[in-house]
């Protein structure tokens, strides 16, 4: 059983599930924290629009490092994409919708 890891997004806490250390997500968050930050510049959204503009500009770059790239996904890449679905989840569970 994977380890639970207690999160802060956002000024929300989630108990995330990840076969990752607790540093590694700890640094997935910093990333999306300052993925947010950026999106959120010189822009007045809500939270939740700032999240899908902010998992659409990442999808985005995502999909262009892949086109980019070659076919092969390194395994880093995979977890980073498995850790990213775990927070997507987390905040799906949390947000009451």
């Amino acid at each position: 059983m994977n380890p639970t890891v207690q999160i802060n997004i956002l000024g929300r806490e989630y108990s995330l599930r990840s076969q990752e250390s607790e540093t590694q997500v700890q640094r997935v968050v910093e990333f999306i924290e300052a993925k947010l930050a950026e999106t959120a510049t010189g822009r007045s959204v809500d939270t939740r629009d700032l999240t899908v503009l902010t998992l659409l500009n990442l999808a985005g770059q995502y999909l262009q490092l892949l086109d980019q790239g070659s076919r092969s996904v390194p395994q880093q890449d995979i977890r980073l994409q498995q850790l990213v679905e775990s927070l997507e989840q987390a905040v799906a569970d949390n947000s009451g919708c």
